[in-house]
């Protein structure tokens, strides 16, 4: 479902030719978090950063295929994560605890807004809430896939105890590397246009 983002190869992974073909996007820091987009399609996507810290505003255009964007941490850790989402406008598919764990080169979602799909595997309950679990693949791996069963609020604070996840992924998945490559909280469409205000802290 998900191409491998452009930052990736600053951490010296190997990216096919096709996944940036037709892909765009940027990565940096601000206000002491990493950020990031990435996009595919005739369209784009940009963020910004009115209030700073972990604050992001994301705009994505008619004619993209795969958007998303997010702040968060470069390198990750599994951690508690806060959020809230002030604004989810237009087309949008998810809202997620978002990232890599390389070594067996997962990827991973916690969505917090939205839904997943995959091969079914349990529920598992967190921080007030019940999740489906499911399992995909990507192009370099395996992907894990939580979803919330009842999508949070916006506008409201909430935390994503990310150990909980994880230790349910060991023991009915598979493995979890002991690094992680980013974690952030990211904001995908699937076409466009769409805006979303978050923080993450």
């Amino acid at each position: 479902m998900k191409k491998i983002l452009l930052s990736i190869s600053a951490l010296g992974w190997s990216l096919a030719a096709t996944q940036l073909a037709n892909a765009g996007g940027v990565t940096g820091n601000n206000g002491g978090f990493y950020y990031f987009t990435y996009y595919t399609g005739s369209g784009s996507t940009s963020i910004s950063f009115p209030v700073g810290g972990g604050n992001f505003v994301g705009n994505w255009t008619s004619g993209v295929t795969d958007s998303l964007c997010g702040k968060g941490w470069n390198p990750g850790q599994i951690r508690n994560v806060g959020y809230n989402v002030g604004v989810l406008g237009g087309n949008w598919h998810s809202v997620a605890v978002y990232g890599f764990a390389p070594y067996p080169n997962v990827e991973y979602y916690i969505t917090e807004m939205g839904a997943n799909s995959g091969t079914f595997v349990g529920t598992l309950n967190s921080d007030g809430g019940t999740y489906n679990v499911y399992k995909g693949s990507q192009a370099n791996g395996p992907q894990y896939k939580d979803d919330r069963t009842v999508d949070q609020s916006k506008g409201a604070n909430h935390t994503v105890t990310m150990a909980n996840h994880v230790n349910y992924w060991k023991a009915h998945i598979g493995s979890f590397g002991p690094t992680i490559s980013w974690t952030v909280l990211s904001v995908e469409a699937f076409g466009g246009p769409g805006n979303c205000n978050a923080t993450v802290w």
